[in-house]
């Protein structure tokens, strides 16, 4: 066969120059491809680790809750309604504290680790998360420095593991965040408020110092906001259910007398939990019931937690004085602790009702064992409502056979109840002396005693 001459030959030319060239084009790609993802590989490798580079702190002692218990009081308004400027200074060991405590109690966050250290005008800040890739843990270990400049606490610097991220690519991820809270949900928008309340960042003598803006309104609104964050459908319909229930209940009642004992209320309502659980999670209708029962004892409408519900009868109770030994103040203690720790956890209702007491001995009636007695047992219920499904189911089939108030909170013992601050120092020194834990020793073994919850933690799996 003749071979191609003059246009046939060029044009052959032409087209094997350009496969030529869509080779050379291809073989680029590829080594592109490959470097960049070495890069990625590499860029991975260098921000994380198979170590943590904060170790975990694991559970908090008694001495380091009973410590932020005192921080909460210490930096508590005299009066919770008053509006004002407030400044928080917190060192070392104080921020560090908060951060476990936040940490340990945000479902989230409980595998994350962070340390803070506070030097002069400048801070240093460490965190380690965790990540599971089948058997094996990574780290994502983030290191960052902050320091005083033009009057406030700036970061000057962000490390993930060897890798250093860039201001701009963090100042970005700031402004977005900030934009996307106040554009957002109104719930959202309330925690901007929030944010916005902190006027003042700075750092100094070894110290962090904030200045807040206490707003009584914004953060009654974020409260309502927040509460209707976490609350569900399947939630909002069960809360709805034990609330009529208890409306039920409290008009019943109402006809004998204007002060009733909470024995009225939890075997029928644990009944109707127990009912309900044949075909739904005992954990979630222990927690919606002891939510929907602590608004009710606290004289607050179920509009306080949901929007959108009638104005009608059925969600209009007549307010009674719950009561427990017939007293009113330990009734909402039992309760408001109990339905805190089915909601929050445990660790949270004890730090806020032990704070309570602190602030009621410095600020109001005074520090209360009785209060500690409702208090505990209270947080004792919530916890075992909410533990596991086995124990949850088993706990309403035992509340709705209880016959008394002693069943499920000691007589608690009045000696010393309405003490002063000054009072209480004198006699026990401090709440971690050995005179106060032995008083506080006292109260657990009593509830923990009581057969309602002896025998049930002993059948946890």
């Amino acid at each position: 066969m003749t071979p191609p001459t003059g246009r046939h030959q060029q044009k052959g030319i032409h087209y094997d120059g350009t496969a030529m060239t869509l080779l050379r084009i291809r073989r680029l790609l590829t080594w592109l491809l490959t470097l960049a993802t070495l890069a990625l590989l590499l860029l991975a490798l260098a921000s994380v680790s198979l170590r943590p580079a904060v170790p975990h702190p694991g559970t908090l002692s008694s001495t380091d809750i009973r410590s932020i218990e005192q921080l909460i009081v210490d930096n508590s308004p005299a009066q919770f309604r008053s509006r004002g400027e407030r400044d928080l200074s917190l060192d070392t060991d104080e921020l560090n504290l908060l951060a476990a405590f936040a940490m340990a109690n945000v479902p989230q966050m409980q595998d994350v680790a962070a340390r803070f250290k506070l030097e002069g005008d400048h801070a240093r800040a460490w965190m380690s998360i965790p990540h599971r890739i089948g058997p094996l843990t990574l780290y994502l270990n983030l290191r960052a420095r902050f320091a005083q400049d033009q009057g406030r606490a700036r970061l000057i610097s962000l490390h993930a593991g060897h890798l250093p991220i860039p201001h701009s690519i963090v100042r970005v991820a700031e402004n977005l965040a900030g934009d996307r809270l106040e554009t957002a949900s109104a719930a959202s928008q309330e925690l901007a408020e929030l944010r916005h309340g902190v006027s003042s960042i700075a750092l100094g003598d070894d110290l962090l110092h904030l200045t807040l803006q206490w707003e009584p309104e914004v953060l009654a609104q974020l409260r309502s906001q927040a509460r209707q964050i976490f609350v569900s459908e399947d939630d909002r319909q069960r809360l709805l259910s034990y609330y009529a229930h208890i409306g039920d209940i409290a008009r019943e009642a109402a006809q004998h007398g204007r002060t009733v004992s909470l024995q009225a209320f939890l075997p029928d309502l644990f009944a109707q939990a127990s009912e309900r659980s044949g075909s739904t999670s005992a954990v979630a209708e222990n927690r919606s019931l002891l939510q929907a029962l602590s608004l009710y004892v606290n004289n607050l409408s179920i509009h306080e937690l949901l929007d959108g519900v009638a104005n009608d009868s059925v969600y209009s109770p007549p307010q009674l004085r719950v009561t427990l030994y017939q007293r009113q103040d330990l009734g909402r203690h039992f309760v408001s602790a109990a339905a805190i720790a089915a909601s929050a956890g445990a660790g949270i209702a004890e730090v806020l009702a032990n704070s309570k007491e602190v602030y009621d001995a410095r600020y109001t009636s005074g520090f209360s064992f009785s209060d500690m007695t409702a208090n505990i047992a209270g947080l004792t219920m919530g916890e075992m409502a909410t533990q596991n499904e086995q124990i949850a189911r088993e706990l309403q089939l035992r509340l709705r056979d209880v016959s008394a108030e002693q069943d499920y909170i000691p007589e608690p013992d009045t000696e010393g109840d309405g003490m002063s601050e000054e009072t209480f120092t004198e006699y026990y020194s401090d709440r971690n002396s050995p005179r106060y834990r032995a008083r506080l020793g006292n109260i657990e073994t009593m509830v923990n005693s009581l057969p309602l919850y002896a025998t049930l933690s002993t059948e946890a799996p």
